[in-house]
């Protein structure tokens, strides 16, 4: 992802998010941002479907676990489960394509 002219790990973002003990799954995708260039939006599978984090605890975990604030998702989406490929890779193109604004 690049925001503000700054390239971003998705990577980096996931393995903070992937270790919070709501999340069974994630995928960190960028979506065009007029001002920002790219906003990163988290794509959860949560742990328990009934009990998902809302973005407001997302963003004060990533924050208390040290990830720099322009890192932090601005955009949440809640699924099942993330499209994957016979390999197991995650289709971030797919997840792209349907949060990206209309």
């Amino acid at each position: 992802m690049i925001r503000k002219g700054e390239n971003i790990s998705a990577k980096e973002v996931e393995d903070v998010l992937f270790a919070h003990p709501k999340i069974a799954d994630v995928a960190v995708i960028g979506l065009p941002d007029p001002a920002l260039g790219e906003r990163a939006c988290a794509v959860i599978a949560p742990a328990e479907p009934a009990d998902p984090p809302t973005l407001q605890e997302l963003s004060d975990y990533c924050r208390a676990e040290g990830l720099m604030t322009q890192k932090i998702p601005e955009q949440l989406e809640i699924v099942d489960v993330l499209p994957r490929n016979p390999a197991g890779k995650v289709l971030k193109h797919e997840l792209q394509r349907a949060y990206a604004p209309a």
